[in-house]
């Protein structure tokens, strides 16, 4: 299974008077060199303005999604365990830990974070598809199915959540329902679904 990729907010977020111009100055610099795709210079931006602000949770969790995009799971984890002791309601950073256990195949602790993430915000249609990649990777597949069916509800042209509710579908036995799926995900732009089309449904 392909590892997916958290996303950092690129709103701007308040911070303390101190030293606020030059946070906010570095935050902004951090958050575009991410864009970039530089992530090493994106967490040296990052760097600074812990060092003005040691507590702030966006910043955490952006530098936490910069070392996912380097592979460095462990240490993404460690920024989003410390963005959500600074905010215990900062949904970004449960469910962008989550993502980083996901790929670090620690399915159950996953769970654990989408759950309280969806909780917090039970409108995000991106968390209930990553959840469900997490269901399909503890082998439950009518849950996974129920959390891509969640995804699609609220953003029904969602192409991700039409593919990836597909493989549950066909490991249920419901090759009809994947085929069906895998065709909306091409219809709907996602390329890679011509794969599975090819593969299981001729």
């Amino acid at each position: 299974m392909t590892k997916i990729l958290p996303f950092i907010l690129f709103i701007l977020v308040s911070f303390s008077a101190l030293a606020q111009q030059s946070a906010k100055d570095y935050f902004i610099s951090g958050n575009e060199k991410f864009n970039a795709g530089k992530y090493t210079e994106a967490i040296k931006d990052y760097n600074e303005v812990l060092k003005l602000e040691p507590k702030h949770a966006p910043t955490l969790t952006n530098r936490g999604v910069a070392k996912d995009r380097l592979q460095k799971y462990r240490e993404a984890i460690e920024d989003f365990t410390k963005a959500i002791a600074a905010d215990p309601k900062y949904t970004e950073a449960y469910l962008s830990r989550g993502l980083s256990k996901y790929n670090l195949k620690d399915y159950r602790s996953a769970l654990l974070d989408f759950n309280k993430g969806i909780e917090l915000d039970p409108k995000d249609f991106k968390a209930y598809n990553n959840r469900g990649l997490v269901r399909y990777g503890l082998r439950d597949f009518s849950g996974a199915i129920a959390d891509y069916t969640k995804a699609i509800e609220l953003s029904p042209k969602y192409e991700q959540a039409y593919y990836n509710r597909g493989a549950p579908k066909y490991n249920l036995g419901d090759k009809t329902g994947a085929c069906s799926d895998w065709t909306k995900a091409k219809s709907l732009g996602l390329k890679d679904a011509d794969l599975y089309l090819k593969k299981y449904c001729q």
